[in-house]
């Protein structure tokens, strides 16, 4: 429980950058993210520690691609 499958989490950024665009700051990502996870069933229980592990994830991958617009 309260794993992303590739496919969910490139959803999930999906959402993110198309509500948002691609320079939140890593504070502004993260609350959106967990707003987001809110709305997915069993996420809204999911423990902090564990949120925060899967949010590190995305936001790698988020920031990877903002860096890559970049360039």
């Amino acid at each position: 429980m309260h794993t992303l499958l590739e496919e969910a989490r490139n959803t999930l950024l999906a959402i993110i950058d198309e509500q948002f665009g691609p320079s939140l700051t890593e504070e502004e990502f993260a609350e959106a993210m967990l707003d987001l996870f809110e709305n997915i069933p069993g996420f809204e229980t999911m423990p902090p520690a564990k949120a925060s592990h899967i949010v590190n994830q995305l936001w790698s991958t988020y920031h990877g691609k903002e860096a890559r617009r970049d360039h």
